[in-house]
């Protein structure tokens, strides 16, 4: 058997570019040769620890530039990096710990490991990166070796933990870089935290360019980082999006960059075309955990059309629709299954497609169109109900910037769709004016019966739409109303 191997991409950039700006952070810079140094340190340290090929590592750590380099040791011996997020409740995190039987843990110092912590073997980052090597070169990595877990955003019930390979990060980095440009120079904010896949792809997408990876101050917002870095690209979800649009100096941050790639989930029709006509230079794209980050982004220049589409495959033939209209990928970037204790779940068809469970359409172009999800579905009425279809509909109306429609148990339908929205700039919740606009749009039996305003206690930037909460904050909003 043949295993593909190739020359590590950071050992890559420190030969061709040393004093290059590989990380750069409020206190603190990195060139590709310090940088190589660090991660070489790292290995020898974790090594030491008794950390080796295949054990699998989970890293608490709050956003900043020992994250990328522990995630390259720990790659680059054989390793398994878990990012987690650092906001998981100790119970929580012990459990999606203990499925994936890992047993060691990188936490800062101070960090409190209570008793449920107590089977981890616990390290330190100061004792892993502030010791660098010079001199040591890589060895090469095999592209199909384990790499990373990542969770997936747990859309669909609890949260699993996708096993991807290096090949699978690499090839994504690189499919990425030809469509939308990234060379040396460029900077991309780490806007989006390293414990999802699209921070991961932020970072391996520069390691290969030979651009620089920008962690911003914890108290720096996007709209005062792009000027204080100089920065160039950004990822954003919509939410991020929504809120710099309102601010002038968040429009004002976003026409200096290159490149706005926006994903993460669906993105309000309107939003896109208010930043299009603010003259953003906007990447729409559809990506997923299992599939290392981007499956398909729109192309420099695309216009209006092309980009309320999830935009073009990055690769051909990796990109298949059901007749049921359900999304199915493949290829390199696929993952290599599900770790569920010892074992690692395969969910693929004979050819190697895994079936992503959202709906979509190709046009004549070969642009992909996201119309939904299938375990968002539900019936009212005996009425199949896609609530993106509804939600879509409330985005096209230009007093609404996004909007999340839910069912609600009713008596005689079954079930009832009930909206939450956003509001654009003083625009107020009028419901009657709402049901007569999307009566033009929609058939009777999908207007929302019922209009909440957007909770005031939003999600994470960077969470995707929680649909559970919203229906259970609706039923208690409407049981309320009915008390009242």
């Amino acid at each position: 058997m043949i295993v593909e191997e190739m020359i590590c991409p950071l050992q890559t950039a420190a030969d061709r570019d040393p004093d290059g700006l590989a990380l750069l952070a409020p206190h603190r810079s990195y060139d590709w040769q310090t940088l190589h140094a660090h991660v070489c340190g790292a290995e020898t340290k974790l090594r030491h620890a008794g950390i080796g090929e295949g054990d699998l590592t989970a890293i608490a750590l709050p956003p900043g530039p020992a994250l990328p380099i522990l995630v390259m040791a720990l790659i680059r011996i054989g390793a398994v990096a878990f990012p987690v997020n650092t906001r998981f409740p100790a119970v929580f995190l012990i459990n999606i710990l203990d499925r994936v039987r890992c047993r060691n843990i990188i936490v800062p110092y101070g960090a409190s490991i209570s008793t449920v912590h107590a089977h981890l073997y616990g390290l330190a980052p100061h004792d892993l990166v502030e010791f660098p090597e010079n001199g040591r070169r890589a060895a090469p990595l095999p592209l199909g070796r384990p790499a990373t877990i990542v969770l997936t955003s747990g859309s669909a019930g609890p949260p699993k933990a996708a096993l991807l390979s290096f090949g699978n990060h690499y090839h994504s980095a690189l499919r990425s870089n030809r469509n939308l440009p990234l060379a040396a120079g460029d900077r991309w904010l780490m806007s989006l935290p390293m414990y999802h896949v699209s921070g991961l792809g932020v970072m391996f997408r520069c390691l290969i360019a030979g651009a620089t990876v920008v962690f911003p101050g914890a108290k720096e917002g996007i709209a005062e980082a792009i000027p204080k870095y100089d920065i160039t690209h950004v990822s954003l979800v919509a939410t991020q999006l929504h809120r710099l649009m309102e601010d002038a100096d968040g429009v004002a941050a976003l026409r200096r960059l290159k490149a706005i790639l926006v994903g993460g989930g669906p993105i309000p029709e309107s939003l896109m075309r208010r930043a299009h006509a603010a003259g953003l230079p906007l990447f729409a794209t559809y990506g997923l955990t299992e599939m290392a980050s981007q499956v398909a982004t729109t192309r420099p220049g695309d216009p209006i059309d092309k980009l309320l589409s999830a935009g073009r495959p990055l690769e051909s033939d990796t990109v298949r629709i059901t007749p049921e209209g359900e999304i199915l990928v493949r290829g390199e970037t696929c993952f290599l299954g599900y770790v569920e204790g010892h074992e690692i779940l395969r969910p693929f068809s004979g050819d190697g497609c895994f079936a992503t469970r959202d709906l979509g359409r190709l046009d004549v172009d070969g642009y992909l169109h996201i119309t939904g999800r299938k375990d968002n579905m539900f019936i009212a009425g005996g009425e199949n109900i896609q609530p993106e279809c509804i939600e879509a509909a409330l985005c096209r109306l230009d007093y609404v910037a996004q909007a999340a429609v839910v069912p609600v148990q009713h008596e005689e339908f079954g079930c009832t769709p009930v909206a939450f929205v956003r509001l654009a700039p003083d625009a107020t919740l009028d419901p009657a004016r709402i049901s007569t606009d999307l009566a033009n749009a929609l058939p009777n039996f999908m207007v929302p019966r019922r209009f909440f305003p957007w909770p005031e206690e939003d999600p994470a930037p960077d969470a995707k739409i929680a649909r559970k909460d919203l229906a259970a904050l609706a039923r208690r909003l409407m049981d309320a109303s009915q008390r009242g």
